[in-house]
Order: C-alpha cells, then structure tokens, then sequence
C-alpha cells in the first residue's frame, strides 16, 4: 500500500471521528469529500522537473471554503481553521508526494457565505501566490488607529495604537490559575465596572496586503458586533475571516462600546 494511500486512509479516518455524532451522516460526508477535493486540486499543481524532480513553487496558498449554513460552522471550523487544520494537511499531503516545501510555506483559510458562480458548485476557491508575486506584492503601511471609549470604563478614555494586533478586554494582565500570563489587554476595561467584557474578548488585526482592520471575537461570553450606520454586523466567535473595521464605526463587546478610527499620521501611546 502505498505511503499516499495511508495518508488519504488517515486523514478520512480523523475527520469521520472528528464529526461522528455531531451531523448527519450526509453532511459528514459532504464535509469529507470537501476537504478531500482541496488536498487533490492543490497536489495537482505539483511539477515534474528534468532528472525525477517534482517542485511545488507557491509559498502561499489561500483557500476560500463556502460555508453551507451558519448552523455547520462549527464543523467547518473544527475540520478545516482550528490549530491550523487545514494547512497541515495539505502540507502533509505535498510532503507524500516526495516534494519539499517552498520556504515560508502558508496556508490562509476562509470560511465564506458565497463564492463566484464557477466555484460554487465544488464548494471552495483557491488561489495560489507565487513567489516571485509575494516579493512584489508591497505591504501596506501600517496606519494608527484611534479608539475612544463611549460606554464602560477603561484605563483610558482614549487610545492612538499603531500595532498589527490590538488586544481588547477585561483587565491589563490575563493570568490563569497557575499565576501564568495568559494574555495582555491593549485595551483594558475595568474588572468590577465591565462583568459583559470578557478577560479576552476581542481584537484587532492589521492585514498588511489589503491595508484593512479586521476585528475578531476570541470566543466571549457576551460576543461582539460593530454598528455602521444604524445596522448592526455580528462578529463570528472564534476562528474566523472577522469583520473588516471602516473609520466611524462602533465596536461593542458586551456592553462596553468603543468608538473607531483611522489616522494615517499620530503618535503610539
């Protein structure tokens, strides 16, 4: 039997445990042949060089999976973001095809409610970088943001940050029951004044290739979701895309509000 053989068994094997009980039978099914699809498409665009060499020459991989309905989130998540899922499959099935990896090898993973019409039908898109584009490609400068507490009660009443992650929640310092620092907050609100503010509730990320800021709900208790112009946009929890920020929006988590903006120019405090 041979070694690719074993790892398309193994790799069947782990998400029909993954899933066995939490979905019909059908979605089960569906989700594996999925994922199985992906790990074929991405092998196919393994090359046959002179001498018996085979090169895999795209050091960036994303791939966009359409989400059926909100309510098989959590499998889509488990099977394909969490702890990286996806990305090690798909490496684990280059390696099984007796190719090495580019250097800084990455797999970026979205979960997305619609796809064009030409890829809707197999269920996902992806899009492959090579590296001569990635060189090309020029990072976006990081602007600051400028946040203002509107409701809650924070270190600060207003913050200017210019960091590619902000930390948003309750307390400065998270340490757990070992006394060992979990996390720190950027944006720390008060631990008596806030009980709907979650110790790691929230944050933000710059995106250097669109030059956007995404906010993300790192699994609160009370969630997140940003006003824009009198509509409200839920923050999924966990592992997810997020929800790109435009300046003049609000931030809710809990009930604390933060109002957002971006400043092309302004000092880090």
């Amino acid at each position: 039997m041979s070694r690719l053989h074993d790892f398309e068994r193994m790799l069947d094997d782990k998400l029909r445990k993954l899933f066995r009980g939490t979905a019909p039978q059908g979605h089960k099914l569906e989700l594996v042949e999925v994922h199985r699809a992906i790990l074929d498409e991405v092998a196919s665009r393994i090359e046959s060089l002179p001498r018996g060499r085979r090169l895999f020459a795209y050091p960036r991989v994303t791939v966009k999976i359409l989400l059926p309905d909100a309510d098989r989130r959590s499998s889509y998540e488990a099977a394909f973001v969490e702890n990286g899922a996806l990305a090690r499959d798909i490496a684990g099935r280059i390696a099984d095809e007796h190719v090495d990896l580019p250097e800084k090898f990455r797999v970026e993973v979205d979960l997305v409610d619609e796809l064009p019409e030409s890829f809707a039908s197999r269920g996902f898109e992806i899009e492959y970088q090579t590296e001569a584009a990635a060189k090309a490609a020029p990072a976006a400068a990081m602007p600051a943001i400028w946040l203002k507490v509107l409701t809650g009660t924070a270190d600060k009443a207003e913050y200017s940050l210019r960091r590619a992650r902000v930390n948003i929640g309750r307390l400065t310092d998270v340490i757990d029951s070992q006394q060992r620092l979990l996390r720190r907050n950027d944006i720390a609100f008060a631990e008596t004044a806030n009980p709907t503010v979650s110790r790691t509730h929230a944050h933000i990320e710059f995106q250097a290739g669109t030059g956007e800021f995404r906010l993300f709900d790192d699994r609160s208790a009370q969630g997140t979701t940003v006003l824009r112009d009198g509509n409200i946009i839920p923050v999924p929890k966990g592992p997810s895309k997020g929800v790109v920020l435009c300046p003049g929006d609000e931030i809710v988590v809990g009930q604390a509000r933060l109002s957002f903006e971006i400043h092309s120019e302004a000092d880090t405090r």
